[in-house]
């Protein structure tokens, strides 16, 4: 099973590398995160961690990844190393897109079996992830990942400032 503590330190190297918990100016413009609980998507739980003193807010931040992007199926993954990665992605662009994605890599890993690339979680899209070659499934996912942030900026010129750092993301 895969491990949360392991998806999350993974995914705080990008938030917040330094790990200090400090409140930092976000995207929009006016916003403010706190290792990357953004105020604009997360206002109360933003308010909440923001409200904590600097040594409560570690704890208070893990609880707010467990509760909103950890779950049964993510947690069902026998690989942390493709978890982590799909853990990312969830923070980063959402839950649903980081399914889809996860769905099409292992779809790409094994054109005869495929499974519906339909950005929900389930035990066809666990069992599949779960079967296939994690280095394949690791590769394909990147590449999907970062086609979809090409496609962001494709669709959103003004995102290419962020293009950048999405790839460097993508590509771990």
């Amino acid at each position: 099973m895969a491990n949360f503590s392991t998806c999350l330190a993974w995914t705080l190297t990008f938030e917040d590398p330094l790990h200090k918990y400090a409140t930092t100016p976000d995207a929009p413009p006016g916003s403010y995160a706190i290792a990357g609980v953004n105020s604009s998507a997360w206002p109360k739980d933003f308010a909440t961690i923001n409200a904590l003193g600097p040594d409560y807010r570690p704890a208070a931040v893990a609880q707010f990844y467990q509760e909103e992007f950890w779950n049964q199926w993510l947690e069902q993954l026998t690989s942390d190393e493709v978890a982590k990665r799909v853990f990312d992605a969830a923070v980063n662009m959402g839950i649903g897109t980081s399914v889809k994605l996860l769905q099409e890599a292992c779809n790409a890993s094994h054109e005869n079996e495929t499974i519906a690339t339909d950005g929900v979680w389930g035990p066809k899209t666990v069992e599949a992830a779960n079967w296939y070659d994690d280095a394949e499934i690791i590769e394909n996912f990147q590449e999907f990942r970062s086609q979809h942030y090409r496609d962001i900026v494709a669709a959103n010129p003004a995102d290419e400032k962020y293009l950048a750092g999405w790839l460097a993301r993508a590509s771990k």
